[in-house]
């Protein structure tokens, strides 16, 4: 005889979450008032740059090279990358055509949003070897080098939309990414655009870390950081190269040697004009660029041998450590190793003529501490730790208790105190509306994945969200979803969707405007905003609907409200001509479905229906009567607008006759593998099972599915299937879907929902009892009770002689001992196995 035996699951521990809320608001930059001053500071010094280099030539390359462009890297990690952002020249003359309004309306094309990494580090290679043969010491070239820069950011501005040339070109881009990627020293508030127009998929702007962690296994991205490294020592070697001491490099005679470029490509025959100290001949232009790129080639070669050597290191500490883990680890590194690099040399020829103190020595020791500091921060940082607070920015975004502030870090337990100061059942719905709100906001950015969201427990468990109420968020987030996949206004990406944000607040300000002044939309002004944000005719479209308040988009889901009914509904006619537990489950289940799918239509029809129409239509559309529903349906002609009425009268009878297409019941049960709740896909597939019908594609596709209930029901069913091909198959224990259907014949868990059925079916064991021995003896104490999966059993209670008697009897499908549950006291009868065993 075998029984499931349910116990109280144990209560979760409580696991603190890191996190630091981050405001990525971009009206919230204005709070920061002297970042404006730094950046108009940044914008006036290189201005004066190319006319200082012109009229104080022996100045020139000595406070350019040493001093403004050597403390750049310091100052960006000081200040944040979205603040160095905001601050930056360059990025100011990109997007002047954008305050002119006459932006560019091109986009990156794949090849360069794939490979951008490598192309702006070209830039920069290039950079790096004019300096070497012709603005290291000449006034005149730094002056025509930083012109051309700018005068590229503007043609890139004017050209392209968005920051296209801060993303994709410009040579300090991807150092700034390297040395404040993925958390900087300090939280910086976004420094999205104003008029986002979507020119880059993770937009570091909008979200730093979530790019770095999207972009992680790119193979740009690797050879980039990697090579890096190389590429800055060989830079300063290539000095002690061609001079054969440190002296020229170290003393800043480099600094000031106008015309060097008129020999850069003549054989050498002196020290100035040499290309390698052992062999002058060789044209400097030659020479640097073999240096620079032997150095980078070598960085690369090594960092790369050394990467699965530190994989091993980190698996012997962290078995779960994977490639993205070991990769992070790389990337820090080389960050790191370039930045005191860099430091090693930059600035030095000007810090050590002050002699006032030990200015290098100082400034060395500042370097490391600051590179260090950021290398510990940065090699604590994971995926699943960033997914953890971006949910945790949106809950705290959400916060409603005017009592106290919301937390600013959740390594403290003010949030879980919080959240457990309100343990009533008002204050534990809100706080449920509250995760559910959040877990939309943070799919919706795209910053964390369905997969990763799953894994997120610990944040769970200080918010005391129990397992099942999380599932629940997940299934009806997941509706949601299907039901707005037909809404071009809503997408997954965050750039898309603060795109279409920013463009409807600017449009409907210029409607707002048109309607005070009772006049006509202006087209061609219409146009130009368009493409200002870079918006296409179908997404205007979507936005004037939402703004005007059309019936399109909501047409779209409640029409799919009513494929769900209709669905339902007519599977639950076929389940209903095949009874077994399995097809009542099942039946439960998509019954549920369809009664959330009435309500959810009934609201949105709620503008239109009074309460006692409502009543009727909710009757009808749960009921079981076929011509009942369509009746309903019918009527809705009279009592909604002409446009959406259609669209939901066509969207039912679409799906009615759909579903009367599929010929058998197995047909359906596949129809239903595609159904937004897992535990619907989970019975679906295990009555495909049942029927021999799950072919083994479907449970390899399904075997990959995002909820575990689904994932163990497919590889179950495939172990099966693989058992039953060698003449193997031994009974391995009921999987959490067979606990639910057993579970659920017990009239006290009946009414359960999925989500508290499959809480308790992972908390009950499945024993089997030999024929007379007992489950459970009269006068002791228990907390179990007992489903009987097959045999029988017999219920004795004694008498007062102490003998035995049989009182009751129960057989597969029965349930024993609830009231040991319900109430403490000891047992009230003896429960024991039968003969039939």
């Amino acid at each position: 005889m075998s029984v499931a035996s349910p116990r109280p699951p144990a209560a979760p521990l409580n696991r603190a979450a890191h996190s630091s809320p981050v405001s990525s608001s971009a009206a919230e930059v204005g709070a920061e008032w002297w970042v404006e001053i730094l950046k108009w500071g940044a914008l006036a010094v290189f201005v004066a740059v190319p006319v200082f280099s012109l009229l104080v030539q022996p100045l020139a390359g000595r406070v350019v090279w040493t001093i403004v462009v050597a403390a750049l890297p310091l100052f960006i990690v000081l200040v944040g990358y979205h603040r160095w952002r905001r601050i930056c020249p360059l990025a100011f003359f990109a997007q002047i055509p954008v305050r002119l309004r006459r932006p560019g309306t091109r986009k990156a094309s794949p090849w360069l949003e794939k490979n951008y990494y490598r192309v702006a580090c070209a830039v920069f290679f290039v950079s790096l070897w004019l300096r070497l043969i012709a603005t290291n010491g000449d006034g005149a070239a730094i002056a025509l080098f930083f012109i051309l820069l700018t005068l590229s950011a503007f043609v890139f501005g004017a050209t392209y939309t968005g920051k296209t040339w801060c993303n994709y070109i410009c040579p300090v881009s991807f150092i700034e990414k390297i040395y404040t990627e993925p958390h900087g020293l300090r939280e910086t508030e976004n420094s999205q655009c104003e008029k986002c127009s979507a020119c880059k998929k993770f937009c570091p702007d909008i979200n730093e870390e979530n790019g770095y962690w999207k972009e992680i296994e790119a193979r740009p991205k690797r050879a980039v950081y990697y090579l890096f490294p190389g590429l800055v020592f060989g830079f300063y070697f290539y000095y002690y190269l061609q001079a054969g001491s440190w002296d020229y490099y170290f003393g800043g005679s480099w600094t000031n040697q106008p015309g060097m470029f008129r020999t850069a490509f003549l054989p050498g025959h002196d020290g100035p004009t040499a290309g390698f100290f052992f062999l002058p001949e060789v044209p400097r232009a030659v020479a640097a660029i073999l240096t620079l790129a032997t150095f980078a080639l070598a960085s690369y070669v090594f960092c790369s041998l050394l990467e699965p050597v530190v994989g091993k290191l980190l698996r012997r500490r962290d078995v779960e450590a994977d490639a993205s883990r070991v990769r992070h680890v790389m990337l820090s590194l080389a960050a790191f190793t370039a930045f005191v690099t860099f430091y090693s040399f930059a600035g030095q020829p000007s810090l050590r003529k002050i002699r006032l103190f030990p200015a290098p020595h100082l400034i060395l020791v500042v370097v490391v501490f600051t590179a260090t500091l950021f290398l510990i921060r940065r090699l604590h940082r994971t995926p699943k730790t960033f997914a953890e607070e971006s949910l945790a920015r949106n809950i705290v975004k959400r916060w409603e208790w005017t009592d106290m502030q919301p937390p600013k870090d959740l390594h403290e337990a003010f949030l879980i105190h919080t959240i457990r100061s309100r343990e009533s059942a008002r204050g534990s719905a809100q706080g449920l509306l509250i995760y559910k709100d959040a877990v939309r906001e943070t799919l919706a950015n795209g910053f964390v994945t369905r997969d990763e969201m799953h894994l997120l427990e610990s944040l769970r468990n200080q918010l005391q969200i129990k397992p099942a109420d999380h599932e629940k968020v997940m299934a009806a987030l997941a509706e949601e979803e299907r039901a707005m996949m037909s809404d071009p206004s809503k997408q997954i990406s965050a750039e898309k969707r603060l795109q279409l944000e920013t463009y409807s607040h600017a449009l409907k300000k210029y409607l707002e405007e048109v309607l005070d002044a009772e006049g006509n939309p202006d087209e061609s002004f219409i146009v130009q905003l368009r493409a200002e944000y870079g918006v296409t005719k179908d997404e205007h479209a979507a936005v004037l609907d939402q703004l005007l308040d059309q019936t399109g988009g909501m047409a779209a889901r409640l029409a799919e409200e009513l494929r769900t009914i209709a669905r339902s509904a007519q599977t639950n006619i076929a389940l209903e001509l095949s009874p077994s537990p399995t097809h009542d489950f099942l039946a439960g289940l998509l019954r549920r479905r369809q009664a959330r799918a009435v309500e959810s239509l009934l609201r949105g029809l709620s503008f239109t229906l009074e309460d006692e129409r409502q009543a009727i239509v909710r009757d009808a559309l749960c009921g079981a009567d076929e011509s009942l529903r369509e009746s309903v349906v019918e009527k809705m002609r009279a009592i909604l607008p002409p446009a959406i009425a259609e669209q939901l009268v066509n969207a039912y009878r679409e799906t009615v006759q759909s579903e009367a297409s599929l010929p058998t019941l197995t047909d359906m049960l596949y129809a239903r593998l595609q159904n937004p709740d897992p535990y619907v896909r989970a019975a679906a597939l295990y009555a495909l099972g049942e029927r021999g019908a799950a072919d083994q594609k479907t449970l390899e596709m399904l075997n990959l599915d995002e909820h575990a209930i689904v994932r163990e029901t497919a590889s179950h069913l495939m172990e099966r299937e693989g058992q039953k091909a060698e003449g193997t198959a031994t009974h391995a224990g009921l999987i959490t879907i067979e606990k639910m259907i057993a579970l659920r014949s017990a009239p006290i868990f009946s009414r359960l929902a999925p989500e508290g059925l499959a809480q308790l079916a992972r908390a009950c064991r499945e024993e089997a009892y030999a024929p007379d021995e007992n489950l459970c003896v009269e006068g002791e104490q228990g907390n179990e009770v007992f489903i009987l999966l097959t045999g029988d059993v017999r219920v004795l209670i004694k008498d007062t002689n102490e003998v035995e008697r049989i009182v009751n009897s129960e057989r597969a499908g029965g349930f024993i001992g609830e009231l040991a549950v319900l109430d403490p006291a000891p047992r009230s009868a003896t429960v024991r196995a039968g003969s039939l065993g």
